[in-house]
């Protein structure tokens, strides 16, 4: 009796092998036709029949590529990432396929809420003091994008803490002015923005840091720094004349408002 069971089972999973194999050689065809929806039917059925064998992966991986690259399904590109996460026995790969979940929840999708989510779990697996800083940042956006701006903040903050370089400080210390300017905080994030101009010259052109500054100084009424922010740095940025007209506008300004006298404290 044991005998047959043997070899019932032999023949069930060979069939079943074979099924797969089929399937897997059939979406191969469908996808060098670029009929991609076609061939995702089939790669479902690999998948969903999840034998012991090295195709329901296989089916997982090109399922996912697939989704994410050809017919922009992000919501099935996650599901099948979710499915290595689950069933691959290499860390490496199954980390992979996590920070991907994550990103599209965060970039494709704008869901921050689930992408805060994601990236918790990938702080809970293997990663480098780099890698954590970076997670660190997309929550502390994600925060950010969803107005959460105490917990963004405190992202930032202990974000800063880690060891990291050079463009993900400049985002960050960027990002906690910003916060800083939704708090209506104006004396601090002007601080910050003239750290980032002292420190990360280039960047801070390219980021528009100075214009920032200047609105900073506007909205608490110091017209006079505002302007001599802008005429610093005027030769940096075209057109000039959108300069020259800010200058022009906040002159106006200061006339009008002859009690301004800087920051107010």
């Amino acid at each position: 009796m044991i005998r047959v069971f043997l070899v019932v089972l032999v023949l069930a999973l060979a069939a079943c092998s074979s099924q797969e194999e089929a399937d897997y050689k059939q979406a191969q065809k469908a996808i060098a036709q670029e009929h991609y929806r076609i061939a995702l039917g089939y790669l479902d059925r690999v998948i969903k029949r999840n034998a012991p064998t090295n195709f329901p992966l296989e089916a997982a991986r090109e399922a996912a590529r697939i989704s994410f690259f050809e017919i922009k399904d992000f919501n099935k590109a996650i599901q099948y990432h979710h499915f290595i996460v689950l069933h691959s026995p290499n860390e490496k790969e199954r980390l992979e396929s996590q920070k991907q979940i994550a990103e599209i929840y965060f970039n494709n999708l704008q869901n921050y809420q689930q992408a805060i989510i994601e990236y918790s779990k990938l702080q809970q697996m293997p990663h480098t003091d780099m890698e954590a800083a970076q997670y660190k940042m997309n929550v502390a956006r994600a925060q950010y994008y969803q107005n959460n701006f105490f917990q963004a903040e405190s992202e930032i903050d202990t974000l800063l803490k880690l060891k990291s370089d050079d463009n993900t400080r400049f985002s960050a210390l960027m990002l906690k002015g910003n916060i800083l300017v939704a708090k209506k905080d104006f004396v601090k994030a002007a601080e910050i923005f003239k750290e980032l101009i002292k420190s990360y010259p280039e960047k801070a052109i390219q980021e528009n840091v100075a214009l920032t500054l200047a609105v900073c100084y506007e909205e608490n009424l110091d017209f006079k720094s505002a302007v001599a922010v802008l005429e610093e740095h005027r030769s940096k940025y075209k057109p000039p004349e959108y300069i020259e007209l800010r200058i022009k506008r906040l002159q106006e300004r200061m006339k009008n408002a002859p009690g301004a006298k800087g920051f107010r404290k």
